[in-house]
């Protein structure tokens, strides 16, 4: 039982110590070129599907080397918009958070797959549809609010779907024996101290 207990909390801890060195690579890796990467894939997204839904015409992309910022522009048929790409840096935690999963032994890689594909479907869909927040931006008290708001808004969405997740795992797995085979051990010791 006592191997049980051992086991249980280094199958934790393990997951853990992935997640934050996974964050802070990955975090590495959006800082020396990761960000024009991942702002070629919304601009693609951005092109294909929210320009066949909106007045965007075309969507530019720019990494400038000196500042290390990437800017999403857009073409409306009156004017010129950007974005910098930073309100998409959660992508980050996102694919850590996912990464660490597969590390986790009550999930089975079929699982952590699919929890990643429904996740970054998620996030990636709002993200490619954020810049629809753009058009008339000037003339709209709301729009500039939603602009705003959806700067932020997109860390606390990939926070609360690592909670989901951690929600989902702790009651869609086996873990109640494993709890109740370290209350057991925690028992008998216990009653073998007495």
């Amino acid at each position: 039982m006592q191997a049980n207990l051992k086991s249980y909390i280094v199958k934790k801890y393990i997951r853990n110590i992935v997640f934050l060195v996974a964050g802070i690579i990955f975090y590495i890796l959006w800082n020396i070129g990761g960000q024009a990467v991942y702002g070629r894939i919304v601009a693609f997204g951005v092109d294909k599907f929210t320009s066949g839904i909106s007045k965007i015409e075309s969507v530019e992309m720019k990494h400038y080397e000196e500042e290390n910022k990437t800017i999403l522009y857009f073409t409306y048929p009156d004017r010129r918009n950007n974005i910098s790409l930073e309100y998409c840096l959660p992508i980050v935690l996102l694919l850590a958070w996912h990464l660490a999963l597969f590390f986790d032994k009550r999930l089975s890689t079929k699982k952590a797959l699919r929890y990643f594909g429904i996740n970054f479907s998620i996030i990636y869909l709002l993200q490619i549809l954020f810049p629809l927040l753009l058009f008339n931006i000037s003339q709209s008290k709301v729009k500039s609010m939603g602009l705003f708001i959806g700067l932020q808004i997109f860390g606390f969405l990939v926070f609360f779907l690592i909670i989901k997740d951690s929600l989902l795992l702790k009651f869609n797995t086996p873990e109640k024996s494993v709890n109740n085979q370290v209350a057991e051990t925690v028992t008998k010791q216990n009653k073998l101290k007495k």
